[in-house]
């Protein structure tokens, strides 16, 4: 037993520059939360308690790269249960809580955690589950449609807390594992058309844009987007309809990226950051992109994203070393949602998707989504350790 360990371990070892890149990345993060938080007395303690979350981040990733990833597939769909109950919680009044207007926390006693973060790792697990159990089905379309319907129930219930960032993870990963698991193309595509054809259906008739004459989507309460979501939404594409309100995160994000340079003005003296511009209440989490920006400079901020995509890439060649489908599969998921994520959460800093609250993997300040974030990778790097079949050595 001990000898399967240590050749275990030796397999861990054989993946340092991973290892070495997540190091390097949540490093990094606690120079920008400590500089997102100067000055800020009621989060002076943000770093100290990230660096906490950091070290019990990683002995879950090492407990997990050693726990063979089949045993855990193997347990899914009562973890992908659990992952749902948790999430109803969050309505039960006495155990949800609800913070910045979402029911997207649950406390218990002293502890508090988000159960969305939780459940993308359960949703992966389960997803990979089903598309085994249905692998000689793949290409039926019936087994695509179940698919969406299994991603739909977490999508749902995240997206009444409301958090439509957090929800919007979910079917990109869907629609990427069923892709990886041999679906039919054109079966894909049905169930993403009808998504894309429904939301612009439902942005035409609701009339997002004010116009003379119209009754816009504040005066009515019939869409599934919250006002404050389709004010965001507006505010993309004219952040000047808001200069001061929902425009301003915007233009501070820009404005900080820009005056960073090529080199940055030095950790800790960025002005945007310092004099609160760049809103204090998100800038060490959700805006954490262009306060490394502003701090390092465009070398700074390059070298944070060739980081995150070093850990993509390793997601991607696990993928394609794993020793069966359903270890691709769950590398596939892992990738996916952290793709999702740092696209999103830097693209929407530089004005190339709507703002949203959505955090940037193992930089931004967050116990439960780094932990969460870290036990994926931790996952990943079991599907790499246990391509090989120890049983046998």
């Amino acid at each position: 037993m001990m000898r399967t360990l240590f050749r275990k371990l030796g397999q861990v070892g054989w993946s340092f520059p991973i290892i070495l890149a997540l190091v390097g990345l949540c490093v990094a993060s606690l120079f920008a939360i400590k500089s997102a938080t100067s000055g800020n007395d009621a989060l002076k303690d943000a770093a100290a308690s990230q660096s906490k979350y950091i070290v019990v981040g990683f002995v879950i990733y090492m407990a997990l790269a050693l726990t063979p990833y089949q045993l855990l597939v193997k347990f899914s769909p009562i973890l992908y249960a659990i992952g749902v109950c948790l999430l109803i919680a969050c309505f039960i009044p006495h155990v949800g809580k609800k913070t910045f207007g979402a029911y997207s926390w649950i406390k218990i006693g002293p502890v508090g955690f988000e159960p969305a973060e939780f459940a993308k790792l359960t949703y992966i697990l389960g997803l990979a589950w089903y598309l085994r159990v249905r692998e000689n089905q793949i290409q039926s379309l019936s087994t695509v449609l179940i698919a969406v319907a299994i991603a739909a129930v977490p999508f749902v219930l995240v997206l009444k807390q409301p958090a439509l960032g957090t929800a919007s993870v979910f079917f990109p990963v869907c629609f990427a594992m069923l892709f990886a698991a041999g679906a039919r193309p054109h079966h894909i595509i049905i169930p993403l058309g009808l998504v894309a054809v429904a939301t612009v259906f439902a942005f035409y008739w609701f009339h997002i844009w004010e116009k003379p004459g119209y009754v816009t989507v504040f005066d009515r309460d019939i869409t599934f987007l919250k006002p404050f979501q389709v004010n965001r939404i507006k505010i993309f594409f004219d952040p000047s309809l808001d200069p001061k309100g929902a425009g301003w995160q915007i233009d501070q994000s820009m404005i900080a990226l820009g005056s960073g340079g090529m080199h940055g003005k030095g950790w800790r003296q960025g002005t945007e950051t310092l004099l609160g511009y760049l809103p204090k209440n998100t800038s060490y989490n959700d805006l954490i992109f262009p306060v490394v920006g502003e701090d390092f400079g465009f070398l700074g901020a390059a070298a944070l994203i060739i980081g995150e995509g070093t850990v993509l890439l390793w997601c991607i060649w696990v993928a394609a070393c794993a020793r069966d489908k359903i270890g691709a599969l769950l590398a596939v998921g892992v990738m996916t949602m952290l793709f999702t994520h740092v696209f999103v959460n830097i693209g929407m800093t530089i004005q190339l998707v709507p703002i949203t609250g959505i955090p940037l993997p193992f930089v931004s300040y967050g116990g439960t989504f780094l932990l969460v974030c870290l036990a994926a990778m931790g996952l990943v790097q079991s599907v790499w350790v246990h391509r090989k079949n120890f049983e046998r050595i």
